[in-house]
């Protein structure tokens, strides 16, 4: 992976994270159920692998987790 990609996919899975935390935020003032605070708690563990993978160098799996992530959470988001 070039330099050009590596900053291009380090840039991407910062936005999905940053639109992920912003889901979650809304999601703070609603009344959740055990099953959806289950899926928060599993966000929160897929954002924190995605800082470690990023930390360690590996892009790939930071962007898929935070794909992961971000689509729990749009899932969460839909009523």
């Amino acid at each position: 992976m070039t330099e050009e990609q590596a900053a291009h996919q380090r840039e991407t899975t910062n936005k999905l994270l940053a639109t992920t935390d912003a889901s979650l935020q809304k999601l703070s003032g609603r009344q959740l159920s055990k099953d959806e605070q289950d899926t928060v708690t599993q966000i929160k563990r897929f954002m924190q692998q995605v800082k470690t993978a990023d930390a360690a160098g590996d892009l790939q799996r930071a962007y898929k987790l935070a794909v992961k992530a971000h689509l729990l959470s749009d899932a969460l988001a839909k009523p």
